[in-house]
């Protein structure tokens, strides 16, 4: 099986696992009762759609390719290291988040990731990236959402390295 062929099945169960599970969750008493499920439903529906895009295209690619499989072993482009790569850095940025704040954490984890998946030979392009995703989605959660992400927290950071709260 082709990989985008399981990376697609993959999203489309995904998706539908997590639709049925979100169409679990308790009914709102106040206001809409469908308003807790909105947007993960939205998600799921999501993962959905770009699950059955993938495999469509893969589909299209197999039948441009006359259907034949690769005789050759493709080589390994690192997948390994992108997955556990990825799987370190969430888990420092899920760490780093309330400490670090929202700003400093997310440019961090963006540059790192990028740096990862990119390579660092495309430092700059990195950088224009990291610094538009975090400013673009700090400025709608904070003008657009009015939601206040977390700021850094020097208190939290002292603590988090076991050093004293004085100066």
């Amino acid at each position: 099986m082709r990989r985008d062929t399981v990376v697609g099945l993959f999203s489309v169960v995904l998706g539908g696992l997590y639709g049925a599970e979100t169409l679990r969750i308790r009914s709102a008493t106040i206001g809409s009762s469908w308003a807790p499920r909105v947007f993960p439903l939205g998600i799921a529906v999501f993962l959905i759609i770009l699950g059955a895009a993938v495999l469509i295209v893969d589909r299209k690619k197999a039948a441009l390719e006359g259907g034949k499989a690769q005789k050759a072993k493709a080589r390994d482009p690192g997948y390994a290291k992108l997955i556990v790569g990825t799987l370190v850095l969430c888990g420092a940025y899920g760490f780093a988040f309330e400490a670090f704040g929202y700003i400093l954490s997310t440019l961090c984890f963006m540059f790192l990731l990028l740096m990862l998946v990119n390579e660092p030979k495309r430092w700059t392009s990195n950088i224009v990236i990291t610094l538009v995703f975090t400013f673009a989605l700090w400025g709608t959660f904070v003008y657009i959402f009015d939601i206040m992400l977390p700021p850094f927290n020097l208190d939290a950071v002292r603590e988090m390295f076991g050093l004293g709260g004085g100066i």
